[in-house]
């Protein structure tokens, strides 16, 4: 008996949507390219057609349910296109789901963000939103995944609660601390959630299935402009032995501060920044409120000190 055989088979059929469709017309020519001896193909062929699609449609949902937690904007907003609930439940397939668990969030917000570039919106200006507004939930997706994995192999990740920096933080080079990204938003994302989200992230998938958002809705939202660097730091909460559950803190700054990031490389430091802005006649009011930004991210753990 070829019991992987076996799965891989039922695994496909289940994630795999042409396929399962060649399986109700035809399930011998269907598994032919799968290594079943004569017992085990007569087994798969008494599997109802209407069951097995339901059983499919009854996995997806499910799964999707809790990625649209991951994703709560862009599964809104995904929803308010014309064909935008099939395009989610079509990426719920087998290049989804043999992606390992930690980092399948990854891969299918990397996926939905190629899907989202080839839609069409009512104008440039709202299409770069929307991306902006995936790329910034694929990147906290992304810092939760690598959270995931050092914990899983049991290497030291930063504490909750952040490390108060020293008295000489101004003098020592800056980075973006680990599990943390950064992404400019076309709005503040609690007002962006506020606007879009028609539902808690728990209820969110279930309400969008039975009443997605109206596009009107995210255009007239996404008309709009007050942009917002989103800063947001993946931490554990409430680790067991088998998961770990995942939050963001997050700290939002205006658009202003974007460019500075290039600068936070683990080389420079706050000081040098700063001297140079000095330098290039920049009013010492901004240098004072990028100052305080710096020290607002580092109280955060959005960035940390070199030696």
């Amino acid at each position: 008996m070829s019991f992987p055989e076996q799965e891989r088979a039922l695994f496909d059929l289940l994630f795999d949507r042409p396929l399962r469709d060649r399986f109700c017309r035809d399930p011998v020519h269907a598994l032919s390219g799968y290594d079943l001896d004569a017992e085990e193909r007569r087994d798969f062929t008494v599997i109802r057609p209407d069951a097995l699609a339901l059983d499919a449609y009854l996995r997806a949902d499910f799964i999707l349910s809790h990625l649209c937690r991951a994703f709560p904007l862009a599964f809104s907003i995904a929803s308010s296109l014309a064909a935008g609930l099939d395009l989610l439940r079509g990426l719920i397939d087998t290049r989804t789901m043999r992606t390992p668990p930690d980092d399948r969030p990854a891969t299918f917000g990397t996926r939905l963000r190629e899907k989202m570039s080839t839609e069409v919106f009512t104008s440039d200006r709202e299409k770069a939103a929307v991306l902006a507004i995936v790329e910034a939930e694929l990147g906290m997706a992304m810092t939760a995944g690598a959270l995931r994995r050092s914990m899983a192999a049991g290497t030291p990740v930063p504490p909750p609660a952040p490390v108060a920096p020293g008295a000489d933080w101004k003098l020592r080079p800056l980075q973006l601390a680990t599990f943390v990204s950064a992404t400019v938003l076309p709005q503040s994302y609690p007002a962006l959630k506020q606007a879009l989200r028609p539902a808690g992230d728990s209820e969110l998938w279930a309400q969008l299935s039975r009443n997605p958002l109206p596009a009107s809705v995210r255009a007239s939202t996404l008309e709009k402009e007050d942009p917002r660097v989103l800063l947001a730091r993946a931490r554990a909460s409430r680790p067991s032995a088998c998961d770990v559950d995942v939050n963001h803190a997050t700290v939002e700054l205006s658009e202003g501060f974007a460019p500075l990031f290039q600068h936070l490389d683990g080389r420079t430091s706050a000081g040098e920044i700063l001297a140079q802005m000095r330098r290039v006649g920049t009013p010492e009011a901004l240098l004072q409120g990028i100052e305080a930004a710096f020290r607002q991210l580092l109280d955060a753990g959005m960035l940390k000190v070199g030696r």
